[in-house]
C-alpha cells in the first residue's frame, strides 16, 4: 500500500506524456542516459529504437509512472507484460516488486524493453514499422494509434541521429 502511494503521489508530480521533449537541448544527464542506453542495445542491434522509446515513453526517465495504463519505468512497460515474461504470478506483491523494479533498476528495465522488442522483431520478420507499432499496441499493431506510435519512433530515431549520442 505504501508503495502505491509513493506511486501515485509521483504521478501527480509529474505529467505522464513526454511529448515536450527537446532532442536539440539535452542535458548532460539524458545524454549520458542515451550513451548507456547505446552501449546495453548495440549488442542487439537495437541502440536506437531504445534510445527512442525511452524518449516518447518516459521523457529519458522524467515520467516513470503510467497507473492508468499500468506502465513503469524507462520504456514504459506494461506490468501484466513483465510479470508474464518473468513466469511470476500475478498478485499485487508481484506488480509492485516489478513495477518498482522497472523504475529503479536500469538494467532490469532495458533488459524486459529488449526483450519485447526482440519478440516483436522475430514475429514480424524484422519489419520495424510493425515492431514499434506492437511494442505499444501489441497485437493491435494496426490501429492508428500504434501506427502513429511507430511513426514517432521512426521520426525520433531520424533526429538521434543527427546528434553525437
Amino acid at each position: 500500500m505504501r508503495l502505491r502511494n509513493i506511486l501515485l503521489i509521483l504521478l501527480f508530480i509529474s505529467n505522464v506524456f513526454a511529448s515536450d521533449f527537446d532532442i536539440k537541448n539535452l542535458t548532460p544527464q539524458e545524454i549520458e542516459t542515451l550513451k548507456e542506453i547505446k552501449r546495453e542495445g548495440q549488442a542487439h542491434g537495437l541502440s536506437y529504437s531504445l534510445m527512442a522509446i525511452a524518449i516518447k515513453e518516459s521523457g529519458l526517465g522524467k515520467y516513470m509512472i503510467n497507473v492508468d495504463s499500468k506502465d513503469f519505468g524507462l520504456y514504459q512497460a506494461n506490468i501484466k507484460t513483465v510479470i508474464n515474461r518473468h513466469n511470476a504470478k500475478d498478485t499485487s506483491w508481484n506488480r509492485n516488486l516489478f513495477a518498482t523494479k522497472l523504475i529503479s533498476d536500469f538494467q532490469f528495465a532495458t533488459k524486459n524493453a529488449i526483450d519485447e522488442l526482440v519478440y516483436w522483431q522475430k514475429i514480424h520478420k524484422n519489419d520495424w514499422t510493425k515492431v514499434w507499432s506492437s511494442y505499444n499496441g501489441g497485437w493491435k499493431y494496426n490501429s492508428k494509434e500504434a501506427k502513429e506510435y511507430s511513426k514517432q519512433i521512426a521520426a525520433i530515431i531520424r533526429e538521434l541521429r543527427k546528434i553525437d549520442v
